[in-house]
């Protein structure tokens, strides 16, 4: 008689992973909070977890686990001291039974940090078992970032133009100050950050009224290509903002800051009056759904119901 085997087969549980970039700072956490509330909210019944994709920020949190006690007093979550980096956030879920999991990045557009985490990825979906019944994932797919990335299957223009939809407050808010509205992001010297020229030639076209900049902290333009912008447009009033997710380190130590090199200095002692709002754009309900579409889309696209 032949030998028999039962039906094997693995549990298939449903996940979503955030991947942030990560901060040290705790007054910055409830930016990476609302994220996590909008998607909680929008899918109810899938587990959602996050993960820091900065090794600088990881190793902060991990120090400061010796004072748990501390920082747990302080608000700051569980979850975000024992923060874990994706590949220690995905084994855990896959021990657990998650094979079919969503990881959504939540940095503003496709940089390093993006381009590290697709690659992660990328090997993650390249592994083969003998017998498939083995395979330590079901489906690991990637969502895009708040700004798009190239491909064919979703413009990145209308990732750009739901972003600029997002904003509709913060620039409000400058026309009732009759202010200039400066975003200051991250940028990077890994390649050319040109969306964000792209982004904000459309801002600009939504509201023709308003005096709006975009300057990097690195890459083009930098803060002397932007002042010299300003200084050729009247008025000297200015809403100064982090065009980042959470308004942490940068935030602090080189956008608002009395140091004579900060943007606020640099901004003052060309005359302007200055007005920052430190807040990141997590905190900001309508950019942080914007996270939610683009895990809704990115499950359409691979066949996962992430509400069965």
């Amino acid at each position: 008689m032949g030998r028999t085997h039962s039906k094997r087969e693995q549990r298939n549980r449903k996940a979503i992973l955030l991947a942030h970039f990560g901060t040290s700072f705790p007054s910055a956490l409830p930016s990476l909070q609302n994220i996590r509330k909008e998607v909680v909210g929008a899918f109810p019944g899938i587990e959602t977890r996050v993960c820091f994709t900065s090794n600088m920020v990881r190793t902060i949190w991990s120090g400061r686990r010796a004072e748990a006690r501390k920082w747990l007093e302080q608000g700051v979550p569980e979850e975000i001291l024992s923060v874990q980096g994706f590949l220690g956030a995905v084994g855990n879920l896959q021990d657990q039974d998650y094979r079919t999991i969503i990881v959504q990045p939540t940095h503003v557009y496709h940089g390093e940090q993006f381009e590290d985490l697709k690659s992660c990825v990328t090997s993650l979906q390249s592994i083969h078992t003998i017998k498939k019944v083995w395979a330590p994932f079901e489906q690991i797919v990637l969502s895009r970032p708040a700004l798009g990335t190239y491909g064919v299957t979703h413009d990145y223009l209308d990732d750009v133009a739901g972003v600029i939809a997002a904003l509709g407050d913060d620039v409000a808010q400058a026309r009732a100050k009759n202010a200039a509205l400066l975003y200051v992001a991250h940028g990077n010297d890994f390649f050319s950050s040109g969306v964000f020229g792209e982004m904000l030639h459309m801002l600009r076209g939504a509201h023709p009224g308003t005096a709006i900049h975009i300057g990097m902290l690195e890459g083009y333009p930098g803060i002397d290509d932007t002042i010299a912008e300003m200084l050729r447009r009247e008025g000297r009033r200015v809403l100064l903002k982090p065009f980042m997710i959470t308004a942490g380190d940068h935030a602090h130590h080189d956008i608002d800051n009395p140091d004579p090199d900060s943007w606020r200095s640099r901004l003052e002692a060309e005359g302007f009056s200055v007005e920052a709002v430190m807040e990141g754009l997590g905190s900001n309900r309508s950019f942080a759904a914007l996270f939610t579409r683009r895990i809704q889309e990115t499950a359409q696209d691979h066949g996962i119901d992430l509400f069965a």
